[in-house]
């Protein structure tokens, strides 16, 4: 049974793991709600790509060594007799963090920090047993029922050579440029250049992602990521704090050595960033509205929305407290739209 082909329900995969239906497809094949016959369990069974480069087959008793806090737990990495590849873990009953990304308020700020830091976690274990992940990105961080994030689909994940390194894979919108880099015309070195600073960028998009709605890099092919250059966070969430904001630029640097080191480093610096009094969020636009904020603090709240000037172009703001509709000081400033993203920025300095 090949993942080219997909297994009809009440199929056995390896002489043990009967499909019980779909849990859908990902970019590296077919996954598989299953019954393991051996341990009479429900779980998902990922059957991936005959073409797919790299995998943790050779690596499956460290595979199996990483169950643990921040990880999806890993069941068994084998190949069928028809010698198809497959990983089976628990099944995500409560979705990813891709599910939670609106793509146009993204998530916020606190969620997307704390979610991106109990990533960071789960991949310090990973890197710590000698592999790399190499697809980290929103579809593969699963949520328990708490909302707790989970490393989850090691499929694509590798062991290190003696420099840290293993081949270049991943997914466009998170992968760094030093891996893309391999496509380019005229590329003269080895294809084992994702490392854990690769790894950092691929979460440092993760939490860009989250925090504006959009991934970094864009695109169809590995030149693209190694040509891309995100947009400033602010551009598109000027109301993230600077310290979440300067903390996602650096881990998205295209010189892997301004990264942070590894994962451990940049989860510490995301903890011990200034979070600011007021807790600003992006929220669902009211009527009228082209953008509306909302800022809490002490149980109080002030929301912050952007209209259309009449009349003219630019934009005018509403500032008001949430709780009474009272004007704040703020309230009717006039701004360009070359200066709105700045006035934002401002406004909230502002409100304090």
């Amino acid at each position: 049974m090949s993942s080219a082909t997909p297994s009809p329900i009440g199929s056995v995969i390896a002489d043990r793991y009967e499909v019980l239906g779909s849990l859908g497809s990902g970019q590296h094949g077919e996954v598989w709600r299953v019954h393991d016959r051996n341990l009479n369990a429900e779980y998902a069974l990922k059957l991936l790509e005959a073409n797919q480069i790299g995998g943790p087959w050779a690596e499956a008793h460290l595979l199996n060594s990483l169950s643990g806090d921040f990880i999806l737990p890993i069941r068994n990495a084998d190949t069928t007799p028809e010698g198809t590849r497959y990983l089976v873990t628990d099944v995500a009953a409560h979705g990813t963090v891709m599910d939670r990304i609106d793509a146009t308020i993204g998530v916020p700020e606190e969620q997307a920090v704390s979610w991106v830091r109990e990533a960071c976690n789960g991949l310090a274990r990973v890197h710590r047993h000698g592999l790399l992940h190499r697809d980290v990105k929103p579809e593969n961080l699963f949520l328990t029922e708490s909302g707790k994030c989970l490393v989850g689909d090691l499929s694509l994940a590798g062991a290190q050579n003696a420099s840290g390194c293993v081949h270049a894979g991943g997914t466009l919108e998170t992968m760094a440029p030093e891996v893309g880099a391999i496509a380019l015309p005229g590329y003269g070195g080895g294809h084992e250049v994702y490392s854990v600073r690769s790894e950092v960028f691929s979460l440092g998009a993760t939490l860009y992602w989250m925090l504006t709605g959009t991934p970094p890099v864009s695109g169809t092919s590995y030149a693209d990521a190694a040509s891309a250059t995100p947009v400033d966070v602010w551009e598109l969430a000027p109301h993230v704090t600077r310290g979440t904001r300067d903390i996602t630029m650096k881990a998205l640097c295209r010189d892997p050595a301004e990264r942070f080191p590894d994962p451990a480093a940049l989860a510490a610096a995301l903890g011990s960033r200034n979070k600011g009094d007021r807790r600003w969020n992006r929220m669902a636009t009211h009527p009228g509205h082209e953008r509306c904020y909302d800022g809490a603090k002490a149980g109080r709240a002030v929301r912050l929305c952007v209209m259309l000037r009449n009349g003219s172009s630019g934009y005018v703001f509403e500032v008001r407290h949430s709780s009474s509709d009272r004007r704040h000081a703020e309230d009717g400033k006039s701004v360009t739209a070359a200066g709105l993203n700045q006035a934002i920025r401002s406004t909230i300095r502002a409100i304090g």
